[in-house]
């Protein structure tokens, strides 16, 4: 197999997909916008003991932080776990996830306005009772200083690393050295030990801080899962919109969708494996300071199952029964039109996930429907993500030529 015309390799950012992109950005920022006018009082008395100004305009900027860290991050995770195990059946797939780096920018910006509103996301150890004894024991890691400048020294270094991942390999284009694909794994093995180690730090701070008294020893894996599975299914997508478009030719087509959605399967059954042992552990143990986090998600001694309950039961089916069942068969795998639409939905089970998550936090329990203040930065962000990267898609080849493991991708076979 050889590689199609140049023109099919050479992505051109269409001015329909421009539109599409500038849209989101625009209906977001107006959606973000309303929020200063119509301001969201919580329904119990104060916000976590504080009363917060705007406390659902920051928790809905945090909530599409939650999502777009794992879209920026994931790439490089994708790029550099493959690199370390030299694979070859993801090359032709590998320049998309290259890309994603160019999103952290973003992500950073994101994350700075969403500390500006640091008493509004994380009041319950903020503004904690200076009495509170197990806050006073987590406070020298959970104090504003520490905090803020941990997770911005972490975004800076992933940048570095995307950077760097993605220099080596765009100049592997015009020069196809040996060295450079030995020199990427060197890079690569250094980044995912610094992954692992960040990533769990990052997401303790996150997510698991929202529930200062609580904490799990699985939450890092649980968040992993969210990311690798917001990975595969955006690339997916991707690769669904470029064939479509007529990009890739030949040099990416069933073998390769397969792999993809065996990588998406698993991890939905690695999440539900994360999610099921650490409510069991919790369960079993019935220790107050872990059983608060599911009782309030869970269950109501009044009401039996209350909505959080069903949003928890959605979750379940989207991001696990759908993806499990769907894709199962070999032939679904590698049907790009059926693998995109369980790909959407996945991608579709992040925002529940981290809306299960973070929002119970924000009323002190009580039920906070998803509404457009949610959809608003949701819209900026999938509107600039699919802006920048196809923008960088744009600027180089959509396969890395001078890879020495090319010709083996090509004649990738199931």
């Amino acid at each position: 197999m050889k590689l199609p015309e140049e023109k099919a390799l050479n992505f051109q950012f269409s001015p329909k997909l421009r539109l599409i992109c500038m849209s989101l950005i625009v209906i977001g920022a107006v959606l973000i916008g309303l929020q200063f006018v119509f301001v969201w009082h919580p329904s119990s008395a104060g916000h976590g003991g504080h009363e917060a100004a705007n406390p659902r305009l920051f928790m809905s900027l945090h909530l599409a932080l939650q999502v777009a860290l794992p879209l920026a991050l994931g790439g490089i995770y994708f790029v550099a776990f493959n690199h370390l195990a030299g694979a070859a059946w993801c090359v032709s797939i590998r320049r998309i996830a290259e890309n994603y780096f160019w999103f952290l920018p973003v992500v950073l910006v994101l994350m700075i306005i969403v500390f500006l509103g640091l008493g509004s996301v994380f009041s319950h150890w903020v503004h904690a009772d200076p009495n509170d004894h197990l806050l006073a024991v987590k406070r020298p890691w959970l104090n504003p200083g520490f905090f803020v400048g941990r997770n911005i020294v972490f975004v800076l270094m992933w940048l570095a690393f995307g950077f760097v991942l993605w220099k080596k390999s765009t100049s592997q284009d015009s020069n196809p050295s040996i060295s450079i694909t030995r020199s990427l794994a060197k890079w690569s093995a250094v980044f995912v030990i610094l992954f692992a180690l960040s990533y769990s730090a990052n997401s303790w701070d996150l997510s698991m801080s929202l529930e200062p008294h609580w904490f799990s020893t699985m939450w890092a894996p649980y968040c992993y899962a969210g990311l690798a599975l917001t990975t595969f299914s955006s690339i997916i997508l991707w690769i669904w919109y470029l064939k479509g478009a007529g990009y890739f030719g030949d040099s990416l087509n069933e073998n390769h969708y397969h792999d993809m959605g065996k990588y998406m399967w698993g991890h939905s059954i690695f999440w539900a494996y994360v999610m099921i042992c650490q409510f069991l552990l919790i369960w079993y143990a019935h220790i107050p300071e872990e059983t608060i986090f599911y009782h309030k998600r869970i269950y109501s001694p009044t009401m039996g199952f209350q909505p959080w309950g069903a949003v928890a039961l959605l979750l379940v089916i989207v991001r696990f029964l759908v993806p499990f069942f769907m894709i199962i068969q070999r032939k679904w795998k590698r049907n790009l039109n059926h693998l995109a639409s369980v790909a959407a939905a996945v991608l579709l089970g992040q925002v529940i996930d981290v809306y299960w998550v973070t929002y119970p936090t924000l009323d002190n329990g009580h039920f906070v429907p998803f509404s457009w203040q949610e959809l608003g930065p949701l819209m900026v962000v999938a509107g600039s993500f699919i802006w920048i990267v196809g923008s960088a898609m744009s600027r180089t080849s959509l396969i890395p030529k001078g890879d020495p493991r090319l010709e083996e991708c090509l004649h990738w076979h199931q």
